[in-house]
């Protein structure tokens, strides 16, 4: 299917269209952690397809369906989640929840329809779960391998 394939470029490239619009600072700052969190994601979804979780539909070239989606709106969405609520944690877990209800119930419609995935043995809930998870996972290593400054660190002399 042409279409399809058309769809997953553009599924990788578009996302990416954003990134110069971030800040050099705040994409090498956060970058790190969203590759890491797209890195996870690959495991857990070879997890997931054995334990026929989801199912994913073929791509272009070697490259499943899902490689575009997690190294295209997932990757760059996690960059901007990050730069726009890192040190607001409250705000981070609206956000990320709102984004994670909003693609669940409502976008997952389409990503089948686009031959990206489907949900096989897994609820939506289940699937909210897991993202939710997920959030916390990414929030949790960008504040390990970079804390957040604290008053003293901000008003030390250099």
């Amino acid at each position: 299917m042409k279409n399809q394939k058309l769809f997953l470029i553009a599924l990788l490239v578009v996302p990416w269209l954003t990134v110069p619009f971030l800040s050099k600072k705040a994409f090498r700052r956060f970058l790190p952690t969203a590759l890491f969190m797209a890195t996870f994601t690959k495991a857990l979804d070879f997890y997931g397809e054995k334990k026929n979780w989801w199912k994913f539909y073929s791509g272009v070239g070697p490259f499943n369906s899902m490689n575009f989606m997690n190294f295209g709106p997932y990757l760059v969405t996690s960059l901007w989640v990050l730069k726009m609520t890192f040190g607001k944690f409250p705000l981070y877990l609206i956000t990320n929840t709102i984004l994670h209800t909003s693609f669940i119930f409502g976008g997952l419609k389409y990503v089948k329809d686009f031959r990206i995935f489907t949900l096989e043995n897994l609820s939506k809930f289940k699937y909210l779960l897991i993202d939710f998870v997920r959030a916390l996972i990414l929030y949790t290593f960008q504040y390990i391998t970079e804390p957040i400054p604290t008053k003293k660190t901000i008003f030390k002399k250099k």
